[in-house]
């Protein structure tokens, strides 16, 4: 017999061990765990146990999300989900994630987020891809000069003030739907390397604009490549974090990595699909982007009603109404009526009335304005009974920049 419960403190070095396990890793040594446990604390985490031996776990980060309109919802950002290979295809990982999303309503967020590691697993828990982002290769000597660039300063940060500086100004800018907070423990892990002496080279910097005011940061690292008989080496960058207070300052920060000397190329594995940086090169062929990008930020609507009345809504020239199924939440289903004053219940109006219809899934993926309507309907996602109401769909849930993340969890 298999007890799902949620996991004592002391038992978390235990459920770390099963989820390495589960993921092909080895379980943390005492290094590797001392590293690991202060992310693990305010975590909610539910464990699976038989013959005292956990066998599998599924966790979240207490979170929230930006959504279109800047309102930030409690996010339940699911993560470390294994379970051990000797107890797959049991449906254990099943009712350990439904059991974390239900635990995640009765504490009052209205949405879950993940980062996939299969993609063909979360569609059936009602999550969608809400938001894409791309892997970015940005060569410094053709890309400069960078057009359009704040002017202002630039100073490096201290080891001991990266984190004292950098927290408030990602809290500040990081505005973008999709943008979560971060954790004490996201912060610790994701500028390790950063506040400690040795290792990689990581840098962080700071943009300060005319008014002295600090509007901007970039984290990165710089590792050089051996050229044998060469006079002077040449190093390639990876940056981690950039974010500003304006388009001006983000391209600002760009400019200044391309300007660093002996570094040839820049590259990125998350950065939004719609980065102005990519128009603001001197050479086009400077900033070269994974085709398509990749699926950087999975969501679950677990309240509709919250999730529909808070966010913005876009210019159309009359309301749509949708008819929701939740097959996990039936408190879900219903019809509501949008327009862009904003959602409202059409009570009275039956779910084969309403123009469109949809499960929780694709909802959750056009939630943030990353993918449109029509193109959801397009491939059986939708049905429509009002042909126009999909251009109206499409106009009420835009958004003026793509959803992006920029956090993985």
């Amino acid at each position: 017999m298999i007890e799902i419960r949620t996991t004592r403190p002391d038992e978390y070095r235990t459920a770390s061990g099963t989820v390495a396990t589960a993921l092909l890793f080895a379980p943390p040594d005492d290094d590797a765990w001392a590293k690991q446990a202060p992310s693990w604390e305010g975590t909610d985490s539910l464990s699976a146990w038989e013959d005292g031996r956990c066998v599998g776990h599924a966790g979240a980060y207490p979170v929230e999300t930006v959504v279109p309109g800047g309102h930030r919802f409690r996010t339940a950002a699911v993560s470390r989900v294994g379970v051990l290979p000797t107890h797959r295809r049991q449906g254990l990982a099943s009712r350990l994630l439904r059991q974390l999303l239900t635990d995640a309503v009765g504490r009052g967020q209205a949405l879950a987020s993940l980062r996939a590691s299969e993609a063909v697993i979360y569609g059936r828990f009602g999550f969608g891809i809400a938001g894409r982002a791309s892997e970015i290769t940005l060569d410094s000597v053709a890309a400069r000069p960078i057009r359009a660039a704040a002017g202002g300063a630039v100073r490096l940060l201290t080891p001991d003030e990266i984190l004292d500086v950098v927290r408030p100004l990602y809290d500040r800018f990081a505005t973008r739907p999709g943008a979560i907070s971060r954790t004490d423990g996201m912060w610790g892990r994701y500028f390790e390397d950063a506040t400690k002496a040795g290792g990689d080279a990581h840098f962080v910097a700071v943009h300060t604009g005319d008014d002295g005011a600090d509007d901007g940061f970039v984290h990165y690292s710089i590792k050089w490549r051996e050229q044998q008989y060469a006079l002077a080496g040449a190093g390639d960058g990876t940056v981690f974090d950039l974010f500003g207070s304006t388009p001006a300052v983000e391209l600002a920060l760009w400019a200044y990595l391309c300007e660093l000397d002996l570094i040839r190329q820049w590259h990125a594995e998350e950065r939004p699909i719609d980065d102005l940086v990519r128009l603001a090169v001197h050479d086009p062929r400077a900033y070269h982007a994974r085709v398509g990008g990749w699926d950087e930020q999975w969501l679950r609507i677990l309240d509709v009603g919250a999730a529909l009345q808070a966010r913005s809504y876009g210019e159309a020239r009359s309301s749509v109404t949708l008819a929701i199924d939740d097959d996990l939440f039936a408190g879900n289903g219903g019809v509501w009526s949008i327009d862009a004053a904003g959602a409202e219940p059409a009570t009275g109006l039956a779910a084969d009335d309403a123009d469109l219809a949809c499960d929780i899934a694709t909802l959750s993926a056009a939630y943030l304005g990353g993918t449109r309507w029509t193109s959801l309907a397009a491939v059986d996602r939708v049905s429509v009974r009002s042909e126009p109401a999909l251009a109206r769909a499409d106009a009420l849930f835009a958004t003026p920049l793509a959803p992006f993340c920029g956090s993985f969890f």
